[in-house]
């Protein structure tokens, strides 16, 4: 043991030693790199006339103010009755808004009851409704929320957004993501991960049954411009 301990005295660390050094020493940097990233402010700006360029530290919000939107219902009804229907952001984001929105509590309802229910735990990361936005081709799912370490005092705002195109699986279509940001962290250069961040991220969006029927008899999803084309099979297919 004493000879170990003169020989590495005098020819310092062995190979193993500084390749686990240098090893922990990139992790480590890696891992603070992406904390910065994530953490980073991001700028959420507004649909506008006046198209700013998004990139990294940009996002902007889908239009949900329209009146557009206001044509979401027949759409639905059209849609769920087996025809193909073009939707626009502003109507995307009426159906989403819908979906998410609370219920309003029953009148009858015993109040001590309801009091008596604490509020849900709210994790570590939360994140409020969806919002979509449809430009060049391209659609992209965006969400505001909140980075929440109790532990250590730190409450962030957070950004995330992915932007890609529908693609054929199995018997429907998915959405598969070309660009995904966590803050300004570029997730989609990480194998594997941005798939499994959208995925967390929709898993509490209740699609009702109508919609999630009428999506399987689905013969093509595509964009076209700013609008998503949701084309049904026709009789022969």
């Amino acid at each position: 043991m004493g000879s170990r301990r003169i020989d590495r005295a005098k020819n310092g660390p062995g190979p193993t030693e500084v390749f686990l050094g240098a090893l922990l020493s990139l992790l480590l940097g890696l891992t603070l790199a992406l904390v910065y990233l994530v953490l980073k402010p991001v700028q959420v700006a507004k649909p506008s006339a006046r198209e700013p360029v998004a990139g990294p530290a940009m996002y902007v919000r889908g239009n949900r103010e329209g009146d557009h939107g206001k044509q979401w219902l027949r759409k639905k009804q059209l849609f769920t009755e087996g025809n193909s229907v073009a939707v626009n952001e502003d109507e995307l984001n009426a159906w989403i808004s819908a979906g998410t929105e609370p219920e309003p509590p029953k009148p009858n309802a015993p109040k001590k009851l309801v009091q008596a229910i604490p509020p849900p735990p709210v994790g570590i990361l939360s994140f409020g409704t969806p919002n979509f936005r449809v430009r060049n081709g391209t659609l992209q799912i965006g969400c505001e929320g909140t980075l929440d370490l109790e532990m250590v005092g730190l409450k962030h705002p957070l950004v995330m957004r992915a932007t890609g195109q529908f693609e054929k699986n199995g018997d429907g279509f998915i959405f598969v993501p070309e660009q995904f940001y966590l803050g300004c962290c570029p997730l989609h250069l990480l194998p594997g991960v941005a798939n499994l961040v959208l995925n967390r991220l929709l898993e509490d969006v209740k699609i009702p049954e109508d919609i999630a029927a009428a999506w399987k008899k689905l013969a093509d999803v595509s964009i076209d411009g700013s609008s998503l084309l949701l084309t049904m099979r026709t009789a022969k297919e």
